[in-house]
């Protein structure tokens, strides 16, 4: 050989691989271009790339590491003659172009201790995608490795990305699903985007964000509500990807400079295998920004939402109080909580607890992000004058047993809820307070009569949302004197609550999914003749004295002490 290449070591022998511009990735997987039988190899375990400076070797989050003249490294700059070490595979760059170079020492035998099983993986460093170690303004060299190596961490999924079909706003088929075709190019719109979806459907990530920069495309995912980064695209494949969405959103591709609205939907299997295919639906919305627009995917997928109260995860006796209110046929259920707390997702569940064959059930939402077998679900538009106090009073002429009416704005939209409820109707609604008890003075502030609110009101229910601690790497602390005391009850006799550390299963993020954490007030007769004297916070505090009443703040170090979440989400989540 004429140029650089490498020389392969194993217990099968001596192999040589010419190398080049193009990346050479390296691991246990047959989709890399080096592929090795060695048990202490990774699926994805590094990858050798041409640089302006030369070849480098980059560990790709491999369990047992990647090491360059006996020295364990995450990247590293390669000359010829250089030893790296995979496993018990050796990989020398030799370059007969290049001056000679002295012998290199011979390299120690790893031991076992410096070796660890490939699963599963528990270390001390929170992992984050993607490679810290790269240069901030360059792309990744192989996103859609970056990309497989996301998934596989994650644990084994029932389906693929090839199981994935692409559906237009129109509702055609775009891209059906299949097998992968022989040759393909990895880098290929399509193919990618199928791999960012699978991505998303294995992560629970709720968002997708393509944002164009200056010399390369960032795509990001909320993933349990914080945003993370997961791979840097050039602006080739940027572009490509986005007008793929706009393709199959039906949405006028030769516009760069404008606000874009859309849709489109796939079809996977079932979450289970053997259960049948499913729908899932995207909301797409393009900005323009600085070097292009911007991206922004909203996920709806109700795999993983709670499909009736019961799956809510409520206190006992908060499910029951819960379900007495639902199952009346009047009164008001109000579930309050800033943005993004998960009220719309519990008003589903407490909805498709209704028995829609027998009650006439209608909601008005602003938009409709999910569709209710069974429910008439109208959406709002204020430029034509459907808003939700206008819809509220024709729905009320449509003889409904059960209401819907997505948030509580205005005072008119306020009175006529609260009117509804106390005439033969059941009306679910949200609204932006901080608690329970705060939502009884916001709807006297909105110019509701206190008699109606000491009516209509049934059962409010607050929430919070709090991310789960990863099982797979989180770790036992000893609490500390001033947390026991924040704790309170649940804190009593506590000797060790748990902390995030991170790992590949969980993105680096120490967290693996969300849940709610819940305050509930219901409205007894003391608490009705409570609002009826104008009262102030700490009268209607008095009224739940001696009551099971459960503040947020409870609920969630309930569960720090269980394990369940940690004790600096519960504050982030709740305050201070």
């Amino acid at each position: 050989m004429h140029g650089p290449y490498l020389e392969i070591q194993t217990s099968d022998g001596i192999d040589q691989l010419t190398i080049g511009d193009k990346p050479i990735t390296i691991g246990r997987h047959t989709d890399n271009k080096l592929v090795l039988a060695d048990p202490k190899a990774s699926r994805f375990h590094a990858v050798i790339e041409a640089t302006a400076g030369g070849f480098r070797v980059r560990d790709l989050k491999s369990s047992n590491g990647t090491f360059v003249n006996g020295k364990r490294v995450q990247e590293a700059m390669l000359s010829a003659g250089d030893v790296i070490h995979i496993g018990s595979t050796r990989i020398v760059l030799l370059d007969p172009s290049a001056d000679p170079l002295p012998a290199v020492e011979e390299i120690e035998q790893l031991s076992e201790a410096d070796i660890v099983e490939d699963e599963p993986v528990d270390v001390d460093v929170g992992i984050s995608a993607p490679e810290p170690q790269r240069p901030a303004d360059e792309p990744d060299a192989d996103p859609d490795l970056v990309l497989q190596e996301l998934a596989e961490s994650m644990g084994s999924k029932p389906f693929s990305e090839y199981d994935i079909a692409l559906i237009s706003a129109r509702g055609t088929t775009v891209h059906e699903a299949g097998a992968p075709p022989k040759k393909q190019s990895r880098r290929e719109a399509v193919d990618l985007f199928r791999m960012v979806l699978l991505v998303c459907f294995r992560s629970r990530a709720t968002d997708i964000h393509l944002e164009p920069k200056n010399n390369y495309w960032l795509l990001r995912m909320r993933v349990d509500g914080n945003m993370v980064d997961v791979v840097r695209l050039t602006p080739d494949l940027g572009v490509k990807m986005s007008a793929l969405v706009k393709v199959l959103s039906d949405i006028d591709i030769s516009q760069r400079n404008m606000i874009q609205e859309g849709h489109f939907s796939s079809r996977v299997p079932a979450a289970t295998p053997g259960g049948p295919l499913r729908r899932v639906d995207y909301r797409v919305s393009f900005a323009p920004s600085v070097f292009g627009q911007k991206l922004v995917i909203r996920i709806l997928d109700t795999s993983n939402a709670p499909l009736k109260i019961d799956d809510l995860q409520l206190p006992q006796w908060m499910l029951e109080e819960l379900r007495t209110a639902i199952e009346g046929d009047s009164g008001m259920v109000l579930v309050v909580g800033p943005t993004g707390s998960g009220k719309t997702t519990s008003l589903y569940a407490a909805v498709r607890s209704l028995d829609v064959n027998e009650r006439n059930v209608v909601t008005i939402e602003d938009p409709v992000e999910i569709q209710i077998d069974g429910v008439t679900q109208i959406p709002v538009d204020e430029e034509g004058g459907k808003g939700f106090s206008a819809l509220l009073r024709s729905v009320l002429r449509q003889d409904p047993d059960a209401i819907l009416v997505g948030e509580i704005r205005d005072p008119e939209t306020a009175r006529i809820a609260m009117q509804a409820a106390i005439t033969g109707h059941l009306v679910f609604s949200t609204l932006h307070t901080k608690d329970t008890i705060g939502s009884v003075f916001r709807l006297l502030d909105l110019g509701v009569e206190p008699y109606l609110v000491a009516q209509a009101l049934h059962v409010v229910l607050a929430q919070r949302l709090v991310r789960q601690l990863c099982p797979h790497c989180k770790k036992a602390v000893r609490p500390t004197e001033q947390q026991l005391k924040k704790m309170g009850r649940a804190g009593e006799g506590l000797k060790q609550i748990y902390e995030p550390r991170g790992c590949p299963r969980c993105l680096g993020t120490g967290h693996v999914g969300r849940r709610a954490i819940f305050e509930l007030l219901s409205t007894t007769d003391e608490m009705r003749s409570a609002i009826l004297k104008n009262p102030s916070m700490d009268d209607l505090r008095k009224t739940l004295e001696g009551t099971p009443f459960v503040r947020l703040r409870e609920h969630g170090f309930a569960l720090v002490a269980e394990g369940v979440c940690a004790f600096d989400e519960v504050e982030r989540a709740v305050g201070r």
